[in-house]
């Protein structure tokens, strides 16, 4: 694979290269805005299924303002709730448009898991092998399209979340996530943000625990949705 590496440029300069500069979210419930204060699918249908949630308290959406107010950039969420990579690559040509100029993409929570109807429980390498193929073709899909994409590996959840639940095995943890996207920028040199490392941080130098900036033990509350979009942030020099 070609890299598009967008670490060794200035996005500042990027996002004022042209006019009508427009940034694409795709993503899972996290990017979708669940567990923030007003969350609701009442804005713009996405595909089938799904539609925006405008009003929601979310790091999205605050990234949205953000770039509108300070740079005049359009940020466009198409974060699904639910989805896992395989909905992505399934709804590729749905998600990504040709008058996108640059995708953020953060998806692999949901990925974690089997249904116990889904056939017999798998070896957790074989599991993340099967995630980590899937982050490569991913990868291969926007290169193929030329658009530069960001990976975002994302947060920690509790440890009750890491367990099984009542109809699945949790087969990885968002630590084994963390370390697929990491292998793909060591390998391939794609652009990733480890929102999951920088979390870890903060909550460190913070003395707080993870759990308090989260709503359910998987998605961020208002507090925590407001961190990671502070992180974003600066990790992206804007």
């Amino acid at each position: 694979m070609k890299s598009l590496n967008l670490n060794t440029l200035n996005l500042k300069e990027i996002i004022k290269s042209k006019d009508n500069f427009k940034i694409k979210l795709i993503g899972d419930s996290i990017t979708h805005g669940v567990g923030g204060s007003n969350w609701e699918q009442n804005g713009d249908q996405i595909i089938q299924g799904w539609n925006r949630s405008p009003k929601s308290y979310c790091w999205a959406n605050l990234f949205r303002d953000y770039m509108r107010d300070k740079y005049r950039v359009a940020v466009i969420n198409n974060g699904c709730t639910g989805t896992n990579i395989e909905f992505v690559i399934d709804n590729f040509s749905n998600l990504v448009d040709d008058s996108d100029d640059i995708i953020i993409c953060t998806i692999g929570t949901n990925n974690r898991h089997k249904h116990f109807w889904e056939g017999p429980k798998p070896e957790k390498e074989i599991h993340f092998n099967n995630f980590y193929q899937n982050v490569k073709k991913l990868y291969s899909l926007f290169l193929e399209a030329n658009k530069p994409v960001i990976f975002i590996a994302n947060i920690p959840t509790s440890a009750e979340d890491e367990k099984d639940g009542n109809d699945y095995w949790r087969i990885i943890q968002m630590s084994d996530i963390n370390i697929a996207y990491k292998n793909l920028a060591n390998e391939y040199g794609a652009s990733v943000i480890s929102l999951h490392d920088l979390i870890i941080e903060y909550c460190a130098n913070h003395s707080i625990a993870i759990d308090l900036l989260l709503s359910d033990g998987l998605h961020p509350n208002d507090e925590g949705y407001k961190v990671m979009f502070d992180l974003l942030v600066e990790a992206l020099g804007i």
